[in-house]
């Protein structure tokens, strides 16, 4: 029942939320410096977001946050919640580096252990976009522009899919198939498929840049952000989010 997302409207990257199907916003997070990356908790109850390299966490009921990394020895973003609530998979890089790799993050220290986990250490490959299955068996990620399935427990990731297209983001819906974003030369789109990257079908294509998109929890929308929409005749410049059927 609402739209959690990222605007500038108010001159610095803040959180808010569009109430569904009212249309009512309202400002969620607004920090001394710009948020983003916004994660819904399983439970609706909290809200995981980025702010310099930190991962931080809102109380959606008192609007409480507090930061579970502080970004020094890493810069953590795109938090993606375990199904347990437990713990966020993250991108992570070291301040010296461009490459990023996953990590996860537990939302309270293992008794003994350390808040921050180790799933992927590929140097020289470059990995973002973690997105846990339904019952949490494993993590789908983008590598080097494919989609990989990555199985927490061992550290084993396979490769997916083939082919010319250079995916840019994968999303876990709940009937379980992924849907990423996609660029091949001046075509871009969105594709559907299973979780062993087969049945393959393309929802859309053409000339929209689609540079992120989820699914409703129903399965029944996809909202979408838009950068651009080009034609023949000129390059539009957007901004905006699209909820389509």
């Amino acid at each position: 029942g609402r739209l959690v997302f990222v605007s500038d409207r108010g001159g610095r990257d803040a959180i808010y939320q569009k109430k569904l199907p009212t249309g009512e916003e309202e400002l969620l997070l607004g920090l001394h410096e710009p948020v983003g990356d916004p994660a819904l908790s399983p439970d609706g109850q909290a809200l995981a977001f980025s702010m310099g390299g930190r991962i931080g966490l809102l109380d959606l009921a008192t609007r409480a946050s507090r930061f579970l990394t502080l970004g020094v020895d890493w810069k953590d973003t795109h938090p993606a919640w375990r199904p347990d609530g437990k713990a966020l998979a993250v991108t992570s890089r070291r301040p010296n580096s461009q490459n990023h790799d996953l990590h996860l993050l537990f939302i309270a220290a293992p008794t003994g252990g350390e808040v921050r986990q180790v799933l992927t250490d590929t140097p020289g490959l470059d990995e973002t976009s973690a997105a846990y299955s339904p019952d949490g068996s494993f993590v789908v990620l983008v590598r080097a522009g494919g989609v990989y399935r990555l199985e927490p427990d061992t550290g084993r990731a396979a490769r997916l899919i083939t082919g010319f297209r250079v995916m840019r983001g994968v999303a876990v819906l709940a009937s379980g198939r992924l849907l990423a974003p996609w660029t091949e030369g001046k075509q871009l789109g969105l594709d559907l498929m299973d979780t062993d990257g087969k049945n393959r079908e393309t929802l859309t294509q053409g000339s929209v840049f689609f540079r992120e998109a989820t699914a409703s929890p129903d399965g029944r929308y996809l909202a979408v952000t838009v950068d651009f929409e080009a034609d023949v005749m000129r390059l539009r410049q957007r901004a905006e989010i699209r909820l389509l059927d």
